[in-house]
């Protein structure tokens, strides 16, 4: 699967929908852990491993106005949404490219917001680490896979375990992040949770925001006929009330 094509002929024009909130909750509490531990004197250089829309970048921009931005994204039509709202360095490549466009020790700060379901995020914070100035700050957001539990107990119903498993890669949990971080050699200094509930009012309720939203994209994507009609045909499933879980990360490259 082509991540960066299916973001931009599913997900990239609906992302900013985010009827229900939990972007943006989840993302206001990374953004409210920088506002407490890092200065605008400091960061004068930001890099955004997942730009997104830029929702992210544009906070920065408002924290952190003397900082040059940068930010690397593999959906080319989310970089172009990006690019309208604010300017930046803009990279189209594979977050793992990073050290290809970069240059070691050039970053006062990173952004990992919602990147982990995707990639392998021991392997890419280890990488990404070295471009961190001494003193430098590292932001992780990241759903987590206690997210929907609900949803994933009837998903295994009719699916395998370890295909959920592969297609949503997801940490555990926060310990999961915090030990990214601590074997890249990172000082973690903030750690905070984010829960909501989410009420789905029926399949195509369901559907409709997993597809548009870029929640469970990934997994559904690869789903044929038969195995959609199976989880649309549960009787007594909907309304149906999940939460949604995720946590924010705030880590520090020590002297």
């Amino acid at each position: 699967m082509n991540i960066g094509r299916l973001y931009d002929q599913r997900i990239a024009q609906t992302y900013d929908h985010d009827e229900r909130g939990l972007l943006a909750g989840a993302r206001a509490l990374g953004l409210e852990q920088l506002g407490k531990h890092v200065t605008a004197d400091q960061t004068k250089a930001v890099l955004d491993l997942a730009v997104g829309t830029g929702e992210s970048l544009m906070a920065i921009q408002k924290a952190y106005p003397n900082a040059v931005l940068h930010g690397i994204d593999l959906s080319e039509e989310m970089l172009r949404i990006a690019n309208a709202k604010l300017n930046f360095f803009a990279v189209h490549d594979d977050v793992a490219n990073s050290l290809q466009h970069f240059s070691r020790e050039s970053m006062n700060l990173i952004l990992m917001h919602f990147l982990t379901t995707f990639v392998d995020g021991e392997d890419i914070v280890a990488r990404t680490a070295k471009l961190l100035r001494t003193k430098g700050y590292y932001s992780i957001v990241s759903s987590t896979f206690q997210a929907f539990p609900r949803i994933y107990s009837l998903a295994r119903m009719v699916l395998p375990d370890q295909f959920i498993r592969d297609k949503n890669r997801a940490p555990e949990n926060a310990d999961a992040i915090v030990s990214f971080c601590t074997k890249a050699g990172l000082d973690v200094i903030a750690v905070d949770h984010f829960t909501k509930e989410v009420t789905f009012a029926n399949f195509d309720d369901f559907y409709d925001f997993g597809m548009n939203s870029g929640f469970f994209t990934h997994v559904l994507c690869h789903l044929d006929d038969s195995q959609l009609a199976s989880l649309s045909g549960m009787e007594g499933i909907f309304p149906l009330t999940d939460h949604y879980r995720a946590c924010a990360v705030l880590a520090c490259l020590p002297e």
